[in-house]
């Protein structure tokens, strides 16, 4: 599972706020002075997210008895090598979670929480704030720093950067962490008030002193509004998503949405927050009446998140903590897409607990047989609901999806290089061989049109090495040929044999993923014989490929 950039830094206490200020230019230090000026003195503070303990030491020696948490074992450790010399001193450092504040009910005069929330996940952060909520004295105070998305133009320079961060990042295998986006619109629902604001850097890096609302008995519950799932620009937002190879996470806001006009004695049925997915069960189920739990799998499908770290039992505790979804409707039963099975472990969840006061139940595997689904009683999922077979319509989808992922994700920028490079040796008249751009590209699609329509074939084997082999030999024996007769030259295609055979097994092991047929374990374990054969034919492809380019 990877890392943060932030959590890379947390694996290092000895330099991580000499790190921390390189990267945020100084502002955190900026940062620590407004909030040391804020809390002034003699209250009971708990700090969440304390890092190496820089900005709880100085509180605590301004005569305030601090409680310091953090969820990394290092840092606390660290905090404590560097506790303050002195006596009488009121410090407690300990590891602990947003998700769960070590602290009596009504206790604290101020909660402090800097750069953590962007760690969290959006329902987390709700978690955290009606936490917060309970923990503070009437009239507390909660301040929090994080880094937000700006708005207006500035939005556009921000994207721009943001986009530049995250290539860098994923050069080095390190996921970004997320810039709050909505939290403005948590705090009210919840039961706190802006009270004071400071910003730097465009308005990116946001320091908020927040009061909690005295009229609230208990803290309230956010919830998102309504997404249009019908109409042109809904249509629009799926083609967006098939025609992008759905590699980009694409999230609505988790929580609670409706389907029809659902009552206390109405279902429950959980999906992920990705919008494709999002709109086309609501589509399916448009006139139930139904509550909608929608996880945060991070904008990606239920089948992809459940096989990742992305829809499991923690996600789905965390958006039933969030909703409150237990105070909309008496039904105690989540009704979960069956190809969440590979995420959510009903075993270890803690059913029909204060916790998590439901039991799991799966649906069908899809969301078109939902309303047949509800209207038999009892409910029971015939065979055909079971199974997720990969149909000739659904290889046809997976086939757009994966052809427009290779070529925007894989092939792009080596096929506007030929293009380039073969018409400015063509203009020269240097290597007149422009037309090899047409071959390339139909190199690239015909695999995928096979795949499409003759994936079945390879059924005989759930190895998906067995199965890249088959196709990269099937996809060489009709390429070679065709290009034997489209273009005459007996060299030229058998310099090329190499790659034709190379972009069978790649787009076949590539395909891999979105098949119905894809354990993901199989695949981790065949995936380092992958690498090995993929680093072993892709340099010798391109060599005999350049050369059929200036020798034929």
């Amino acid at each position: 599972m990877a890392v943060t950039y932030m959590q890379k830094l947390e694996q290092e206490p000895e330099s991580y706020d000499e790190k921390f200020t390189l990267l945020t230019d100084g502002i955190n230090n900026e940062v620590k002075n407004w909030v040391l000026d804020k809390v002034g003195s003699n209250h009971s503070i708990l700090e969440v997210g304390c890092g190496t303990g820089s900005l709880a030491s100085k509180m605590a020696l301004k005569g305030n008895k601090v409680i310091a948490i953090d969820s990394e074992f290092q840092m606390i450790n660290y905090a404590m090598k560097n506790y303050p010399n002195k006596r009488n001193i009121e410090l407690n450092y300990q590891i602990g979670s947003a998700k769960k504040l070590p602290v009596d009910t009504n206790s604290q005069d101020k909660i402090i929480s800097t750069f953590m929330l962007s760690e969290l996940g959006p329902l987390e952060q709700q978690i955290f704030l009606r936490n917060a909520w309970e923990s503070l004295k009437s009239g507390g105070r909660l301040i929090i720093a994080a880094e937000f998305v700006p708005s207006g133009l500035r939005k556009g320079t921000f994207k721009i950067k943001r986009w530049r961060y995250k290539k860098k990042l994923k050069r080095l295998k390190i996921e970004q962490t997320n810039p709050l986006k909505h939290f403005y619109d948590y705090l009210a629902p919840i039961g706190f008030k802006i009270i004071n604001e400071r910003y730097w850097n465009h308005r990116s890096i946001r320091v908020l002193e927040l009061k909690k609302e005295e009229k609230k008995v208990t803290p309230g519950y956010y919830k998102p509004d309504s997404i249009k799932f019908k109409g042109i620009g809904s249509q629009l937002k799926v083609l967006r998503c098939l025609l992008t190879g759905q590699l980009d996470n694409v999230p609505i806001e988790p929580g609670i949405y409706k389907s029809g006009n659902p009552d206390k004695n109405s279902s429950i049925i959980v999906t992920a927050n990705y919008l494709y997915t999002y709109i086309k069960l609501m589509r399916n189920i448009e006139n139930v009446d139904a509550w909608v739990l929608v996880v945060n799998s991070n904008g990606i499908n239920v089948w992809c998140a459940a096989r990742g770290d992305d829809f499991g039992n923690s996600q789905l505790i965390d958006a039933v903590k969030a909703t409150g979804i237990h105070q909309n409707t008496s039904s105690r039963e989540l009704i979960l897409p069956q190809l969440a099975a590979g995420g959510v472990s009903k075993p270890e969840l803690p059913e029909n607990t204060e916790e998590f006061p439901f039991r799991v139940k799966y649906g069908p595997v899809w969301s078109k047989d939902l309303k047949e689904y509800f209207n038999s009683e009892p409910k029971k999922k015939p065979k055909r609901m079971k199974r997720a077979k990969f149909t000739l319509l659904h290889r046809i989808r997976a086939g757009i999806t994966h052809t427009t992922f290779l070529l925007r994700k894989i092939f792009l920028i080596p096929f506007f290089i030929l293009f380039f490079t073969l018409a400015l040796l063509d203009y020269v008249n240097i290597i007149n061989k422009f037309w090899m751009v047409g071959d390339l590209f139909i190199w690239i699609l015909f695999p995928n049109l096979l795949l499409t329509f003759f994936y079945p074939i390879a059924n005989f084997t759930r190895k998906f090495i067995i199965k890249s082999i088959l196709f990269g030999a099937v996809n060489t024996i009709i390429l070679g040929f065709t290009t034997w007769l489209l273009r005459g030259i007996l060299l030229f295609t058998c310099l090329n044999l190499m790659f034709l055979f190379w972009i069978g097994f790649f787009t076949t092991m590539s395909f891999s993923g979105y098949t119905m047929r894809t354990n993901p374990r199989e695949i981790q374990n065949e995936y380092k014989l992958f690498k090995k054969i993929n680093y072993f034919l892709l340099p010798s492809a391109l060599i005999l490929t350049f050369l059929s380019i200036i020798f034929t």
